[in-house]
Parts: C-alpha cells; structure tokens; sequence
C-alpha cells in the first residue's frame, strides 16, 4: 500500500485551489489578526467585489454594509462588530445559517484553528429554506383550513368554541366583561326550500359580510353551524352587547341573490349571555340559547339577553 503524504506540493495545492473554486461552496481563512489570508472565488464573489481593502474581517463588512453586498444586516454594523468580534474565537467550532443581501441562504462551518486562524466553510442552502418556507406555508393553510367555515371565511365550529374557552379564562383571570351572543337567521329553511341551497349560500355569505363591517376589532364571530352563529363580545357588558347586536340586526339587510335576480329579505333572531363566575362554554352557551329561543318565541327578528 502507497504511503500517504500528508504536506502539499505545488500540483497538489494547486488542484486543492481549483477544487475550492469550482465547489460552490464560500471557503475564507483569517490570520489570528483577523486579515483575510485566503478566500476561494464563491467568497471574493460574495463579499469582496471589487473592494480594494484594506481586507480585515472587519473592514470587509463595513464595505458590504456600504455597497449593499455580503450578509443581511439587522441593525448598525458597528454594533455587528462590537458584538462579533469577542465571541468569534469564544469556541473552537460553532455552525449556524445566515441570509444574504442577493436572496441567498448559506450554512456556515466556522473553525478555529489551534494557532488562533479562523476557516469558514460556507454551503448554499437557499434551496432548503425555499423548501422550508414552502412548507411552513403549506402548514399555516392547512390550519387556517381546519379553523375556517369555508363558505363564510368566519371561525367554524371547533376554532370559535376554542375561543370562547380563551375569553373566558381571560375574563375569569382579569375581571373584565364577555358576553356571548348566538344569532340564528330567521325561516333561514324557508329559503333553502323556496328557492335552492345557492340562495341559503348567499344569505349566509351576506350576513357575514354585514357583520364584518359592524363589528369592532376585538369582537369575534364565528359559524356553529347551519344558520346558527355565535359572537364573543370581549369587554361589552350587556347592556353593550345589546347595543352592538342590535345595530348588526337594523343593518341586516336583503340579500341580493344574483342566480335569481332577487332581494331576499333577511332577519334575525339572537339571545345575550353574560359570563359570571365559575362560567364554561357550555353554561354560557346554554344560556345564551334560552334568550335566543326567548326571541324566537317573541315572535323573531328582536334580541333578547338572558339571565
């Protein structure tokens, strides 16, 4: 077996360079002053351009920071500087990923060397994070997917109790108000049977839309189910929450039915709860059920608020 030789000839280290060159990888070598000793053609691409020096690790990133090339800056590059350099020798060997003014993503392989010498090897992995981007979006539309009434765009069932039970802790933990309201469309069946699904579709798709514009920031409205909705009113005391159900209720108007060329007169009925202590979504709901079911009684289209 041929013995190995472990130093570099010419011819070897001149295949060693090239082999840098053509890796696509960012290779660097910094002397223990922090001047640049060595850099392959991917890092002189990357950081130096036509900088003409003085090529310190410091003065190759004030350069990028002036010319708008090199690594994405979160604040001052002096404050960059100030930070890195006591720590940039702190561990022998430390790998982290970082981003790139052209786009680019690089994983980086830095390497302190037993006479102080500092080697990075920088490995493109923009194609990795694309693909981890792509991903995490796939995974925030799947959950919104699962979370949201697909005809109306509301909070379906699950995603609204799921609320309800978090302003109810936070009503229990802080004091303040909630009420809840459960709005039920009024002969909504009639509709459907008198004139199609597509009509019930559009009734619904409107009452949403009107409550959207009437509603404020922090009230929530989401779809039971059906014709049934409910609305958390964090901070509205009944009294409030009267008042807001109501002005959805006066601002309900028809809704145009295209496929018909018709306005389909719309109302409906709807019951107030407020939490009190010791509260659960099903002690709230119930009640807030027997006041809608109180309104309905009373003849529909009116709010009545339960106790």
């Amino acid at each position: 077996m041929a013995k190995f030789v472990s130093h570099l000839d010419d011819e070897t280290l001149r295949s060693l360079v090239e082999a840098l060159n053509k890796s696509g990888q960012a290779v660097s070598i910094y002397d223990a002053g922090d001047n640049l000793r060595y850099a392959n053609k991917t890092y002189q691409e990357i950081f130096l351009g036509d900088f003409e020096g003085p090529f310190t690790f410091s003065e190759i990133l004030r350069y990028g920071a002036r010319q708008g090339v090199g690594v994405r800056l979160d604040d001052d590059v002096e404050a960059l500087i100030a930070r890195t350099l006591p720590r940039r020798r702190s561990v022998a060997r430390k790998s982290f990923e970082t981003d790139f003014l052209d786009g680019r993503w690089f994983w980086i392989e830095h390497t302190v060397l037993p006479n102080g010498w500092v080697l990075t090897v920088g490995a493109d992995i923009t194609a990795l994070k694309h693909n981890e981007k792509l991903l995490r979006m796939a995974h925030e539309a799947a959950l919104l997917a699962a979370r949201t009434d697909p005809l109306t765009g509301l909070p379906n069932r699950r995603h609204i109790l799921e609320l309800l039970d978090e302003a109810l802790a936070a009503s229990e933990a802080t004091g303040a108000c909630l009420c809840v309201a459960i709005i039920d469309i009024d002969r909504f069946k009639a509709i459907n049977d008198r004139h199609g699904h597509e009509a019930g579709d559009a009734v619904l798709g409107h009452f949403a839309a009107i409550c959207r514009g009437l509603v404020q920031e922090q009230d929530i409205l989401g779809r039971m189910g059906g014709e049934e909705f409910v609305l958390l009113l964090p901070a509205a005391g009944s009294d409030a929450a009267f008042g807001i159900v109501e002005r959805i209720r006066k601002g309900f108007t028809p809704a145009h039915f295209a496929a018909g060329a018709i306005d389909l007169p719309c109302t409906f009925s709807a019951g107030i709860s407020e939490a009190v202590t010791g509260d659960d979504r099903a002690s709230i709901l119930r009640r807030a059920d027997r006041a809608l079911y109180a309104a309905k009684s009373a003849g529909r289209n009116c709010t009545t608020i339960g106790t």
